[in-house]
């Protein structure tokens, strides 16, 4: 389940507005900032399957203008840090074309 305040619409979010703060910070957080928090943003991850990615380092195979690439999973899912709006590194034109399970 995406952060409550991200989708209330009302409260401040970085995420959903860069540079409005964030209300997670001061209000209800508990169980917020399963995978990272920063002093941005400590919204909680809305994907079920990421907790099972990392768990089994999965590695994200995508495709786009520049050639292919591999990312691991924990650089795949990004942390708030500075840009919480940005969830993952994929660039403009890059699809995921496959996913690995090394640890499974």
């Amino acid at each position: 389940m995406r952060c409550g305040y991200f989708r209330d619409g009302i409260s401040a979010c970085n995420k959903r507005d860069p540079g409005t703060g964030c209300a997670a910070l001061e209000g209800i957080n508990r169980g917020h900032a399963v995978l990272g928090t920063s002093p941005h943003c400590i919204a909680t991850h809305p994907s079920d399957l990421a907790v099972a990615l990392v768990a089994f380092d999965a590695v994200v195979h995508v495709i786009g203008p520049g050639g292919s690439r591999s990312i691991a999973i924990n650089d795949f899912y990004m942390l708030p840090g500075d840009a919480p709006e940005r969830e993952h590194p994929l660039g403009r034109g890059e699809l995921i074309v496959a996913v690995d399970l090394p640890g499974m």
